[in-house]
């Protein structure tokens, strides 16, 4: 695939992973779109690499979702979705279960997990309609070698990972 002249959408991109692989991509000579909660994260990002196109979105929200769809069809399209937006709620408090836990497994699943779902959807006619696309989904290691103390982070990413290898294996997204 040439990774030159492509539009990329990045979710999780304010920070971390998602910011330097927006930073690489745009070195490239492509046009870069990243997404994440946080307003000033994505003006901080946006003062570092004026170039990026910045769009406030949340991963977990359906609504976002489909707002993040309607501005990038406005901005013309994209030619990567690269699902990267993840969180993890902090480690289990072993032998106390507590609903304080399950609300954040919850939100671990909707963002890490069904949030990629909800967008690969959306975006899926668009990535078919072009040449040279992917989707790129973010797993971790955890979702190799789970961690005790990050149990439902652990399995929101390898619900991820299994996601992804069946995509690839059926290759229904091109």
């Amino acid at each position: 695939m040439h990774l030159k002249n492509k539009t990329i959408l990045i979710t999780g991109g304010s920070s971390g992973i998602g910011l330097e692989a927006a930073k690489r991509f745009l070195a490239l000579g492509n046009k870069v779109i990243i997404t994440g909660r946080n307003r000033s994260k994505l003006e901080a990002a946006k003062r570092q690499c004026p170039a990026l196109t910045t769009i406030q979105s949340d991963a977990a929200n359906p609504q976002d979702a489909i707002a993040l769809f309607e501005k990038v069809v406005n901005l013309g399209g994209i030619d990567i979705l690269y699902n990267n937006a993840g969180v993890g709620v902090g480690p289990l408090n072993l032998g106390i279960p507590s609903e304080k836990h399950l609300q954040g497994a919850i939100y671990e699943m909707e963002v890490n997990y069904f949030g990629v779902i909800r967008l690969n959807n959306l975006f899926m006619d668009m990535l078919k309609s072009r040449n040279e696309t992917a989707i790129i989904n973010t797993t971790s290691i955890l979702s190799i070698v789970p961690s005790v103390l990050e149990a439902t982070y652990s399995a929101s990413k390898t619900a991820l990972s299994f996601y992804t290898k069946s995509l690839r294996s059926f290759r229904i997204y091109k």
